[in-house]
């Protein structure tokens, strides 16, 4: 599984559009969600999201074009939490991501690119989840699970996207 816990936030309400931004961006990118929550654990995260990878998908081989469009999509997804909660915010909150972009991030983009590429590609896929999120389409179904996830704390992959209005 695909996941990670969030970083410290500020509200309970930026969790909930941190969250909110994996799942929405992470769908619209082909990924398969599991679950999503805004529920504090152990480790000091406020919230969870979890997407399944394909069955094709083997990290410890080599990537094919297939591979590295999968690894550039969960960069992309994890990403747009910090985002979304920074949209939300009004200011971008830099340790509010740290976990994503240290344990999830970086990981994931040493897949595609050497370490001295690391923070060009972090640039361009950081641009890209920006825009994913700035879309009205996706913010508006960003808002709508935020809210939703506020309610139910814990949500379904079936409930999170129906809530945001995504479902098949």
């Amino acid at each position: 599984m695909i996941g990670t816990p969030v970083c410290q936030r500020s509200t309970p309400e930026e969790v909930a559009y941190h969250e909110a931004g994996h799942v929405v961006v992470g769908h619209r990118l082909g990924l398969e969600l599991v679950d999503v929550d805004v529920i504090s654990d152990r480790e000091g995260g406020h919230g969870h999201t979890n997407f399944k990878p394909p069955s094709w998908f083997r990290r410890e081989t080599p990537l094919d074009e297939r591979g590295r469009e999968f690894a550039r999509a969960v960069v992309v997804t994890f990403l747009a939490g910090t985002v979304a909660e920074a949209r939300r915010a009004g200011f971008e909150n830099g340790a509010a991501g740290g976990f994503d972009l240290d344990a999830v991030v970086r990981e994931w983009l040493l897949l595609l690119v050497p370490p001295a590429q690391v923070e060009e590609q972090l640039r361009a896929l950081d641009a890209r989840a920006a825009e994913k999120v700035g879309d009205p389409a996706n913010w508006g179904a960003i808002e709508k699970l935020a809210a939703a996830l506020r309610e139910h704390r814990r949500m379904s992959a079936g409930q999170a996207l129906a809530a945001a209005g995504l479902a098949a």
